[in-house]
C-alpha cells in the first residue's frame, strides 16, 4: 500500500493520499494526508484504523484527483458520494485494505495504556503488546461492534486491493441491537429517546464526521429556521437527531462513526440501523451496494408510485 501510494504521487496521477498514520500513542491512529512521495512510509495499517476517511473526500477532490483508503465497510461511502454526484468516480483512487475487523477501545479497559507498545491483528481477535507480554483479546470482545455482524468478505469498489478476501462468520444480527427496541410498546420507545436526547449537548460532531453530512449549510444552522433552538432541550435535540436520521435514510451505510465520536455515548446507529432496516424492507435496497444504481430515495417513478392525491 505504502509502495502504491508512493508510485501515485511520484507519477503525479493523484495530488494526495488520504490514509491512516501513527497516533498520540501506540493504540490510536490518526487520518493523514500525503502529498510527497518520500512520506508514504508515513501510513499504517492496524486494528486501530477505525476512522471513516472518506469524509474527506469530497473536499480532496476539488483540489485535484486523490487516493484513498478504506476499509470494506467504509468504500460503500465512496459508492454513495458517486451515486448523489458528490465526486466523479474518475476522480478518486481508492486503495481497498483487507480488514478483519477494528479496535474496540473499550476492549483495553483491563490494559495500562501507557505500557502498550503494539496493536496487532490476531487469528483469534487483536494481540496488544505491552512490557509484560503479549495479551489476546478474542474477536467477540476485541472488535468494534459493526465488525461482529460485518458480511464484506472484500471492498465492493477498489483500483488497487491489499490482502487477501477475509472468510466472514458474523457472530451477532446486524440489526441485533433495535430487536429490544422493537419489542417496545411507543411510549416506551418514545421514553426512552428522550432520555438520550436529554444528554444531548449538540456539539454536532456526529454531523462533522458523516460522510453523508455534506450540506453547505445545514437545515438547523438557517437563522429563520423554528424547529432547532439555539437551547440543548429535549425537543429540539428529538427533532434535530430524527430529522438528521430521515435525511440520511438510504444513504447511510453504518459505519458507525456518528456513535463512536459521541461524547456523551448516545446510541445513535440504533436510530440510523431502524432506517436501514426499514428501508431495505421497503425498496429491497442497501446503501453503499452500487455505484451504478440511482439514490433511493432520490427518484420518483409515477407508474410504480403512483400519486395517492390524485384519486
Amino acid at each position: 500500500m505504502r509502495q502504491k501510494a508512493k508510485e501515485l504521487l511520484e507519477s503525479g496521477e493523484v495530488k494526495v493520499v488520504i490514509g491512516y498514520g501513527q497516533g498520540s500513542a501506540p493504540f490510536k491512529s490518526t487520518p493523514i494526508f500525503i502529498e510527497k512521495p518520500e512520506d508514504a512510509h508515513k501510513l499504517i495499517w492496524n486494528p486501530t484504523c477505525v476512522n471513516n476517511l472518506t469524509v474527506y473526500l469530497r473536499d480532496a477532490c476539488r483540489q485535484g484527483k486523490a487516493a484513498i483508503v478504506v476499509k470494506p465497510c467504509d468504500a460503500r461511502s465512496i459508492i454513495e458520494l458517486i451515486r448523489e454526484n458528490q465526486i466523479e468516480r474518475d476522480d478518486v483512487v481508492i486503495l481497498a485494505m483487507s480488514c478483519p475487523g477494528v479496535l474496540n477501545l473499550d476492549a483495553l479497559a483491563e490494559i495500562d495504556l501507557a505500557d502498550v507498545k503494539s496493536v496487532e491483528w490476531h487469528q483469534n481477535g487483536i494481540a496488544i503488546k505491552t512490557n509484560a507480554g503479549e495479551t489476546i483479546i478474542p474477536s467477540e470482545k476485541a472488535f468494534a461492534s459493526k465488525c461482529l455482524s460485518c458480511e464484506l468478505a472484500e471492498s465492493p469498489i477498489a483500483d488497487e486491493k491489499f490482502g487477501e478476501p477475509i472468510e466472514r462468520h458474523p457472530i451477532r444480527s446486524k440489526y441485533a441491537d433495535i430487536e429490544e427496541l422493537e419489542k417496545m410498546l411507543p411510549e416506551e420507545r418514545r421514553a426512552y429517546w428522550a432520555r438520550q436526547f436529554a444528554r444531548c449537548i449538540r456539539c454536532y460532531a456526529c454531523r462533522s464526521v458523516c460522510p453523508g453530512c455534506y450540506c453547505k449549510e445545514c437545515f438547523t444552522d438557517k437563522p429563520c429556521q423554528l424547529w432547532v433552538l439555539r437551547s440543548t432541550d429535549v425537543e429540539s435535540n428529538w427533532f434535530f437527531h430524527f430529522s438528521r436520521a430521515m435525511h440520511t435514510a438510504g444513504r447511510c451505510i453504518a459505519c458507525g462513526e456518528c456513535e463512536r465520536v459521541c461524547p456523551m455515548g448516545i446510541p445513535l446507529m440504533r436510530l440510523n440501523q431502524k432506517m436501514r432496516k426499514e428501508v431495505r424492507e421497503m425498496f429491497g435496497e442497501e446503501a453503499g451496494t452500487n455505484p451504478e444504481a440511482p439514490p433511493t430515495l432520490g427518484t420518483f417513478d409515477l407508474k410504480k408510485d403512483p400519486d395517492p392525491c390524485s384519486e
